[in-house]
């Protein structure tokens, strides 16, 4: 036991001592809170930009069947128009005598931005220049509001005792009252997001740090002096504990910083944007979830820590190295991706439980699904023993082919080989 704390705390204090881990560790520090700062930035950037006071010029006409119609001819004016679509000025064609062939002269000499031509009912035609996107943003509002004179025209049209119910029927819309359980889902997509690619990036970054110190200590011979102070299973257990811990306290930075961003900007998001402080305050961020996140973390670490240290030492080159860990690599990959996908609910429920209860994708799925609001304490305490023992179980047979592999050099172990040194007892 002590040669485990022993290997622990070397590979901790030479993993955080580090310039590369400390480089690092600044830049993301800096890079989170300086992003924090970016919406600031971006308003009082555009505070300092004049607005555009220019305004378009559309030109309308009213068909004869149209200009006859009292409920058409009294709602489709100038100032009407003016304000279903802002900051244009509307020109009646109409009385200027203008025909289509008109609007499309107006409108490719670029005197008119666009041009409307009515004359009841539900269809309108438009007219705009095709290099112009900005115009053709005005035909949503313009069909509405054609939509809704179509409903008056029509109802007016029906006999004078079922106007009344009729116009109410016309205007019934949905009014949706949202209950969200266990807390935001579209906010805690975002969170369970950002904490699964934080999850991804330590264990997939921390696992390969595993890999290239063993393939590094055998490519050196330290590997021979460190087998006589130490057992080849003691070797193992400190050095994954060790960077794995190191890897906590980069995560812990990270967290840190985001935290000191938020803490630094949350006055004026509250004040210029509602949506952003509800998306921190309205999520399922709590004392629980870090709690969820840091033993799911270690655990699914391990899980994949213990896979990259025995592959890895049945090698001796950096390049073959690169090469056996790309299984618990595509394992990574798939579980990151299956862990996404419970998220927006493409997943049938019942095969992301199973999922979730399976070692390999236990770390992203079951952190998803908690950040739901989709899983129980007894789940959560299901998911955690079903993930400890698949990482006593890898730590058994890794250990097994840690210690036969540290002593190889030369040709890397075939699948063969491995299987033999697990069976061994």
């Amino acid at each position: 036991m002590n040669n485990i704390a022993t290997v622990i705390k070397f590979e901790y204090s030479g993993h955080v001592k580090a310039k590369s881990f400390k480089v690092m560790s600044a830049i993301f520090a800096v890079l989170i809170i300086g992003l924090s700062f970016v919406p600031r930035a971006m308003s009082a950037m555009n505070e300092s930009v004049k607005e555009d006071t220019t305004n378009k010029t559309a030109v309308y006409i009213l068909e004869e069947s149209a200009k006859n119609d009292p409920v058409i001819s009294g709602a489709f004016t100038k100032d009407t128009l003016s304000q279903v679509v802002a900051k244009t000025d509307w020109i009646n064609g109409g009385e200027k005598g203008y025909d289509e062939n008109d609007l499309k002269r107006l409108i490719g000499n670029g005197e008119a931005d666009m041009a409307i031509i009515y004359g009841g009912g539900p269809a309108f035609k438009f007219f705009a220049p095709g290099n112009k996107l900005s115009a053709y943003s005005s035909v949503y509002p313009i069909g509405e509001f054609i939509t809704a004179l179509a409903k008056q025209q029509a109802i007016a049209g029906l006999p004078e005792d079922v106007r009344q119910d009729a116009s109410e029927i016309a205007s019934m819309a949905s009014q949706p009252e949202i209950i969200d359980i266990g807390g935001n889902a579209q906010n805690n997509f975002w969170i369970g997001y950002f904490l699964m690619f934080l999850l991804f990036y330590m264990i997939m970054g921390y696992g390969n740090f595993v890999s290239s110190s063993i393939v590094s200590e055998k490519t050196s011979k330290a590997m021979e002096l460190l087998i006589t102070a130490a057992k080849p299973f003691d070797l193992m257990i400190g050095k994954v504990v060790g960077v794995g811990l190191a890897a906590l306290t980069q995560m812990a930075i990270i967290l840190a910083s985001a935290v000191a961003g938020i803490l630094l900007n949350l006055p004026f998001w509250k004040e210029k944007y509602s949506s952003l402080f509800d998306l921190i305050t309205t999520t399922n961020v709590s004392p629980a979830l870090a709690v969820v996140l840091i033993v799911f973390f270690f655990l699914g670490f391990f899980l994949y820590a213990f896979i990259f240290a025995a592959l890895s030492s049945t090698v001796s080159k950096a390049e073959e190295a690169a090469t056996v860990v790309t299984l618990p690599m595509l394992l990574l990959f798939a579980s990151l991706a299956l862990g996404f996908l419970s998220l927006s609910g493409v997943l049938n429920k019942t095969l992301v439980v199973v999922l979730s209860y399976i070692p390999f994708f236990t770390p992203f799925v079951m952190v998803s699904r908690f950040c739901l609001g989709d899983v129980s304490l007894p789940g959560l305490a299901s998911g955690f023993a079903v993930l400890f023992a698949g990482v006593m179980g890898i730590a058994w047979v890794a250990a097994k082919i840690y210690r036969v592999g540290v002593m190889m050099y030369g040709k890397p172990m075939k699948l063969p080989e491995l299987i033999k040194t697990v069976r061994q007892r």
